[in-house]
């Protein structure tokens, strides 16, 4: 499935956040995410959807379990993501508590993070061949499975006086 963003006026070079694709081997790759046009492929399941959520910096989720109980969480309530052998280990609050969420307990999860930013987050959990079409007309492919390791450096916030 071809996911498309809609055109967004730029911002200022130091207002534009950037991702960092590192591979095991050669070098990385570098993008600000305001030149993303489109992205593919899609990647789906428990893993990659906490990915996205992790790499988000906004959004409200719910994880649904098998007993009816059910964890929402809002993005800034987020502290961490470790994922397991047969789940994930999610830190959440001010007073961080940790819950060991088994992924056979999920009977449901949403909604889906949009958007590059998001996508990116799914990719260590992808297969394949990945790609990257960019505001300038380049297409950027590489594998995807056994990395890349993605991080983003934000804008930093304006001076105050």
């Amino acid at each position: 499935m071809l996911k498309r963003l809609q055109s967004v006026a730029r911002s200022s070079v130091h207002g534009v956040t950037r991702a960092r694709l590192r591979f095991p081997a050669g070098d990385p790759i570098e993008i600000e995410l305001d030149d993303v046009v489109a992205y593919g492929p899609e990647i789906g399941g428990f893993r990659a959807w906490l990915g996205a959520v992790s790499a988000s910096d906004q959004g409200r989720w719910v994880i649904r379990f098998a007993d009816e109980t059910v964890l929402g969480f809002q993005r800034s309530e987020l502290k961490r993501i470790r994922l397991t052998p047969t789940g994930a280990d999610i830190t959440l609050g001010d007073e961080p508590r940790t819950l060991t969420v088994p992924e056979s307990d999920v009977v449901s999860f949403g909604p889906e993070p949009e958007g590059a930013r998001a996508w990116l987050g799914r990719l260590a959990h992808g297969k394949g061949e990945a790609w990257i079409k960019l505001r300038d007309g380049r297409e950027l492919r590489f594998a995807i499975g056994d990395g890349p390791h993605v991080s983003f450096r934000d804008p930093a916030a304006p001076p105050t006086a």
